[in-house]
């Protein structure tokens, strides 16, 4: 019997991805028949942390699954800054083989990776996190975008909800996916509020239920309110918390999912896209050099 409330759609990042993954390949193996070359991506890492360890096992099994030739470059937890600093220089290269690299975080902290970033080939920054590659995207000359961001644009894409018009509400404000994101957003010409600290709690409540969309990327367990959600809304949950042994989002799931049309669920929503998305990267930044 129906209850005449609508059905929330779960965007589960694994089914959205399971499409592209093949899409993925097909480029891969066309790059391979057509120009000879087998891409090749390269993952530095400082140290043994188990978080760092379980993304670059991700990493490294997504490429070996597309036809991507995957490196480890593993440096010891005690090496000098200028050690990791050398291998960055080193792949980054017109030389070397590596086409495009990611520096696995989080470093020691002895390391900064202020210090790093600029070092690091522009054009090989599958993270999206240079200052150049960054610029790009202000510039509207968009050439690779952070993969967090790029994964939350493709699950809103993947609900079919034009953006042009609506009203957009991103908490949270970090380089890597509030505000590339917004900028993304507003090239779709979505109106974007992006709220942070400063934002009290009764404004955004407030924002939030007039959202045609919301993203919660602060990293807060909990801080967006179910009945915050306008009905109808499209709810996109960065966040990845661990309370009480157990990953949680930034949004009150349950109470959400009752209000919106379509949701992530955490985990498994815009997580799983993540690693697709570096892969995504890597074949453009092959098409840019």
């Amino acid at each position: 019997m129906s209850t005449g409330m609508q059905e929330c759609v779960l965007l589960e990042g694994k089914k959205v991805g399971e499409r592209l993954r093949k899409e993925l390949a097909a480029e891969v193996e066309s790059i391979k028949a057509k120009d000879g070359v087998t891409l090749r991506m390269a993952c530095v890492m400082v140290g043994k942390d188990p978080s760092a360890e379980f993304y670059r096992r991700a990493q490294e099994k997504c490429a070996l699954s597309l036809g991507i030739a995957f490196e480890n470059v593993m440096l010891d937890a005690s090496a000098p800054e200028s050690e990791l600093l050398a291998k960055i220089k080193e792949l980054s290269t017109e030389q070397s083989p590596v086409h495009g690299l990611i520096i696995q975080l989080p470093l020691p902290a002895h390391m900064d990776v202020a210090h790093l970033y600029p070092e690091l080939n522009p054009k090989k920054d599958i993270e999206g996190i240079h200052p150049a590659t960054l610029g790009y995207l202000v510039m509207r000359r968009t050439k690779l975008v952070p993969a967090t961001a790029l994964a939350c644009l493709t699950l809103i894409d993947e609900t079919g909800v034009d953006c042009r018009g609506k009203e957009v509400v991103i908490i949270g404000q970090s380089s890597i996916v509030g505000r590339p994101l917004q900028l993304l957003l507003g090239e779709r010409r979505a109106t974007t509020i992006v709220c942070n600290t400063g934002t009290p709690e009764e404004r955004m409540a407030a924002y939030c239920r007039s959202a045609d969309i919301v993203v919660a990327c602060a990293g807060k367990p909990g801080m967006v309110k179910g009945d915050w959600i306008k009905p109808g809304a499209v709810v996109i949950d960065v966040g990845t918390t661990e309370v009480a042994g157990k990953i949680t989002g930034d949004v009150e799931f349950e109470e959400a999912r009752k209000r919106a049309k379509f949701i992530t669920p955490v985990p498994g929503g815009v997580g799983p896209l993540t690693v697709l998305m570096l892969m995504k990267n890597l074949i453009a930044a092959y098409r840019w050099s």
